[in-house]
């Protein structure tokens, strides 16, 4: 285990970290100047960049976090892929307001949360066999609907956390708006009514299951492979 901490992170992942960290850092420094200096400043605006800004600072801090404290080596694929993703959803989606901008930019992010909490399921799973030698006998299938059931619980408590935000702060990440998509909306916005209302909610939740029943597929194929590559060796 000690020399998976000990491990190169690879060139891209070390360039990427360094360029989302200090754009970051200057964007919060510019944030923090315009709310102590501009007095027609839209406040609450800025107050909300600068919670994303901080929230991206603290996901950027999350791998190191797990190393240290469960001595743990995050794949760096996944570490790239999360990082991408919060920057995705944190400074572009909010920040740069592509909610607003690009109509499918949640979905997508969405469908794409999906495949990366699937995909970590499978790497814990992996990570348990090598580290504490507990045996994959169980059955592919099992396996693959456990992570698929895991990966549409985290969605639907993302959905609630939505819900509570929007309900506190008065904002709109389930995009009830019918007349914007940004997460932020004036006092003219129209909201949607009925059906319509539960639409972006329901959608989100399809789109997580959707996403993590494509990477459960090809997980239950691979595992499925090597169980009976192990049997047919007599290692099972």
């Amino acid at each position: 285990m000690n020399s998976k901490l000990k491990e190169k992170k690879p060139y891209y992942l070390i360039i990427s970290r360094k360029i989302i960290f200090w754009l970051v850092v200057l964007m919060l420094g510019i944030a923090i100047f315009l709310l102590f200096t501009r007095q027609d400043a839209n406040k609450g605006r800025l107050i909300f960049t600068m919670v994303q800004l901080l929230g991206m600072l603290l996901v950027l801090r999350i791998p190191q976090f797990i190393k240290d404290k469960y001595h743990f080596q995050i794949p760096n694929l996944l570490d790239f892929i999360l990082i991408s993703f919060a920057f995705s959803g944190f400074i572009l989606g909010d920040v740069f307001n592509f909610y607003g901008k690009i109509p499918y930019w949640d979905s997508i992010l969405h469908a794409f949360s999906g495949v990366v909490i699937a995909y970590v399921g499978f790497i814990v799973i992996e990570y348990l066999d090598k580290e504490y030698t507990i045996p994959l006998s169980i059955s592919p299938l099992f396996m693959s609907l456990t992570v698929v059931s895991v990966a549409l619980a985290i969605g639907a408590v993302w959905e609630i956390g939505e819900y509570t935000v929007d309900d506190i702060f008065h904002t709109n990440n389930q995009q009830y708006m019918k007349s914007t998509r940004s997460t932020l909306y004036d006092k003219d916005d129209v909201p949607l009514v009925g059906h319509e209302a539960l639409a972006d909610t329901m959608k989100d939740l399809m789109l997580d299951l959707g996403g993590a029943v494509v990477v459960a597929t090809i997980e239950y194929k691979k595992i499925e492979r090597k169980q009976k590559k192990a049997k047919e060796k007599g290692t099972v």
